[in-house]
């Protein structure tokens, strides 16, 4: 039968157009936070639906958030990647927190994010996909954790 030729053992990576920001973990659960806390206020003050409510608080968002740290915790790596484009979900989610009565201290945790991120814009990264999973293309992990 065929064979697999040594070059195809490789982990799948492709590039990936858009670059990103490097959060930590606690970000990542501050974000997380905004994301669910605007999440459960637009619906209980709105009538939009399930699909609106995920767009306007970020909620959409978490499931790959988890995905790309879980891929950079196996791989023993610090940072997870964060589009540019996503901030625009966290300023959203502020601005919905606003108007839907949010937590204030939620708020200030949202524009701290938000001011954070824009400082790091600048500094930010080429992505791939590794195992369908978003993380930055200038990384390696470690070679001996396998997937």
């Amino acid at each position: 039968m065929f064979r697999r030729r040594h070059d195809e053992r490789r982990v799948p990576s492709a590039p990936v157009a858009s670059d990103a920001i490097e959060i930590v973990a606690r970000e990542l659960v501050a974000l997380v936070g905004v994301f669910e806390h605007a999440h459960a206020r637009i619906s209980e003050l709105s009538d939009a639906g399930g699909e609106r409510i995920a767009g306007a608080s970020g909620s959409g968002l978490i499931p790959a958030l988890y995905a790309r740290a879980g891929l950079a915790s196996v791989q023993g790596l610090r940072g997870i990647p964060l589009l540019v484009d996503e901030i625009g979900l966290l300023e959203a989610a502020v601005i919905n927190l606003e108007s839907y009565e949010g937590n204030e201290v939620v708020l200030v945790t949202g524009y701290e994010l938000l001011d954070d991120f824009a400082r790091r814009e600048r500094n930010s990264r080429p992505l791939r996909r590794r195992h369908g999973i978003l993380t930055f293309a200038d990384e390696v992990g470690d070679p001996t954790q396998v997937l």
